[in-house]
């Protein structure tokens, strides 16, 4: 993760907390967005707000956004969730309802908490003002980032 990211990021969030007077998910979130919208330029990804899933019941669902290959096929998804939220009942709410859980990351702006797949977080992490993760020996956060998925020629979809 580019530090010049992290340092406009952080820049982001406490003029968005300063000016609004408030730390609400619908505020914040724009500063997460704009972070994730320059590290996807940075590796070929598109992100798409308010991206939809279709569930297996057929219901509709909509993260706050997903990273995109140009062909259409997800690398990861975003769900933001308040501060004054517990996070961990949100996110036990949100994988109830459908949400996926390969590649999928919860955040608050105080914790952030990463799903690869199973039923625990594979990181679930305070998130200091240095952008560094407080567990899982010092990774950045967006360890989001050593997960990938490759596009195979014929358009099936294999995980490195």
């Amino acid at each position: 993760m580019s530090q010049v990211l992290i340092h406009q990021y952080l820049a982001d969030l406490d003029r968005l907390k300063k000016v609004s007077g408030e730390a609400r998910e619908g505020i914040v979130s724009e500063a997460f967005k704009d972070l994730l919208k320059g590290w996807g330029r940075q590796h070929d990804l598109v992100f798409i707000a308010q991206y939809r899933l279709d569930t297996l019941a057929k219901d509709k669902r909509y993260v706050d956004g997903a990273l995109l290959h140009e062909l259409r096929v997800p690398f990861g998804y975003w769900e933001a969730k308040d501060e004054a939220d517990d996070i961990d009942e949100e996110i036990a709410r949100k994988l109830r309802s459908g949400y996926p859980q390969d590649n999928i990351l919860f955040t608050d702006n105080l914790t952030a908490a990463l799903w690869h797949g199973g039923t625990q977080p594979v990181m679930e992490c305070a998130v200091t003002d240095a952008m560094r993760a407080t567990c899982n020996r010092d990774r950045d956060i967006f360890v989001i980032t050593s997960y990938t998925q490759e596009v195979e020629p014929d358009g099936r979809v294999g995980i490195e």
